[in-house]
Formats: structure tokens, C-alpha cells, sequence
């Protein structure tokens, strides 16, 4: 496992940060997904496979990418379920308190993933762990491009 320690993430609105237009080609504004892994080499992956049809910004490390998280900015986050320091539940918990309406996907290679899943929604119904999610959908690595570009396009609507 290759650690990606630095962050590149968006500070200012798409336009001031990159040459490449923010629209998509029908003029409307390309959906902004955020890709938190600490495997560099999975972030460049996803960041190619998706920077043709939306705005991608990666996070190799869950501490600097909370701390840096803007609500409202992103309307997807592909998150990685086991990361140093802060891992994908605690992350996911975190940001849904301060953007509870972006839309959120586990990446994972773990097979208990799906098990937690399960037992945790079992306890959502004594308390709000999920917020308004009615699924927690995930993307079982490794996974090819055409299983990325459908799971992000059904989750953004496309």
C-alpha cells in the first residue's frame, strides 16, 4: 500500500483553480466528487476515470480532507472504509454532520464492510448514524471503469 500524504482539494470555486471547464458538454455545471483513499495509486485511477464527465478532487489523507471539507462544494464523496487515523465510518459520521445532503459511496476491498453495513442500520433505528441516507451504497475493489462511471452516475442522477 503506497500512503498518498498530501491533499488536493478545491479552495475556490473550479473556475479560479483549473484551466478545463467546469460545464459538461449540454452547458450545465459538471458534478463535483471528492476521493478519499490513501492509496495514491487508486485515487489517480478513479481521478482519470471520471475527470472527463466531472470535477474530481483527491484526498490521500481522511484528517487533512475533513479538515478541509467545504459543505455544499461536493455532491459525491467515494470514500476508502479502511484509512489511517480517521476511517471511512468516523469520516462519513463527521462530514454528514456538517453536509447532510452530499451523497456518499464506500470504496473497500473488505469483505466485512457489508456486515457492518447491515448491523449499523439495525442501530439507525435508535439513532441517526445514517442521517437521511436510505442506502450506503459501496464499491467492492478492485472494480473497472465501467462499474465506476454507472455507480457514480446513478448516485448523481445522470
Amino acid at each position: 500500500m503506497v500512503a498518498c500524504t498530501t491533499i488536493m482539494m478545491a479552495t475556490t470555486p473550479p473556475s479560479a483553480t483549473t484551466s478545463k471547464p467546469t460545464t459538461s458538454s449540454n452547458g450545465s455545471r459538471k458534478k463535483r466528487i471528492l476521493v478519499v483513499d490513501d492509496e495514491r495509486d487508486i485515487t489517480d485511477s478513479i481521478r482519470s476515470a471520471l475527470k472527463a464527465h466531472y470535477w474530481v478532487d483527491v484526498g490521500g489523507n481522511s484528517s487533512q480532507a475533513l479538515s478541509s471539507y467545504r459543505p455544499g462544494f461536493y455532491d459525491l464523496i467515494l470514500l476508502d472504509y479502511r484509512m489511517p487515523s480517521i476511517d471511512g465510518f468516523a469520516f462519513y459520521q463527521q462530514i454528514k454532520r456538517i453536509d447532510s445532503k452530499v451523497k456518499v459511496c464506500f470504496i473497500t476491498a473488505y469483505e466485512e464492510l457489508q456486515t457492518k453495513i447491515t448491523h449499523l442500520k439495525w442501530q439507525n433505528q435508535m439513532s441517526s448514524i445514517f442521517q437521511d441516507d436510505t442506502e450506503l451504497p459501496v464499491l467492492k475493489k478492485p472494480f473497472d471503469t465501467a462499474t465506476l462511471l454507472a455507480m457514480t452516475s446513478r448516485l448523481l442522477g445522470d
